[in-house]
């Protein structure tokens, strides 16, 4: 079960300006957020130079109307 806080590993597209190029990358992300009936998560992600990002992402199977 997912907690707020727990590291997940994953894989993310990461588009390089040098080559122009998307490079798949391995990332460790933080939980920050949990919908209180589990439809989403929030994960952040932490970027070289202080930077950041945050995805959401559902729970599978997802709960709700598609």
């Amino acid at each position: 079960m997912i907690r707020v806080g727990d590291h997940i590993t994953r894989r993310i597209k990461v588009y390089d300006a040098s080559t122009r190029t998307m490079n798949v990358e391995t990332m460790e992300t933080t939980v920050v957020y949990i919908h209180p009936e589990r439809r989403f998560y929030v994960v952040r992600c932490d970027m070289p130079g202080g930077r950041h990002f945050n995805e959401t992402l559902y729970f599978f199977p997802r709960c709700g109307q598609i």
